[in-house]
């Protein structure tokens, strides 16, 4: 699986922030069919980490995403992708798994491609950042 920040639950398109993000599209690579979870850690970056690392997905993908929400999801082998700064759809996100097209985030390559982003929270919690 591979989960993908919404801003709302009924949301087919990334969302641009990642720890604010206050649901995750959790995309099924084989098949293409989705289920949306709400982000129990709305508000905090590694918070939200450890909750996409708690469901069991493999990759997830971002817009925006901080050097230490990256660092806690490669220690624990989940790969990330970089949406490379566009709003891509649920299914353009499939359709670049299923051509290998999907650009990976590296030890190499991060800096370049991390951005952590300024944007307020979304999901109307309290900020607990």
């Amino acid at each position: 699986m591979i989960a993908i920040p919404l801003n709302k639950s009924s949301s087919t398109t990334i969302s641009d922030l990642y720890g604010n993000a206050p649901y995750f599209a959790l995309l099924n690579p084989t098949t293409g069919s989705f289920t949306v979870e709400e982000n129990i850690g709305c508000g905090n970056g590694l918070d939200t980490a450890k909750f996409v690392k708690d469901l069991g997905v493999t990759s997830t993908i971002f817009f925006h995403m901080g050097e230490g929400v990256f660092n806690y999801l490669n220690e624990n082998e989940i790969k990330v992708f970089s949406a490379t700064k566009m709003y891509l759809s649920i299914e353009d996100i499939y359709r670049s798994l299923l051509e290998n097209s999907c650009k990976i985030v590296t030890k190499h390559n991060c800096e370049s491609l991390l951005d952590p982003g300024t944007a307020s929270c979304a999901c109307e919690c309290e900020d607990r950042s």
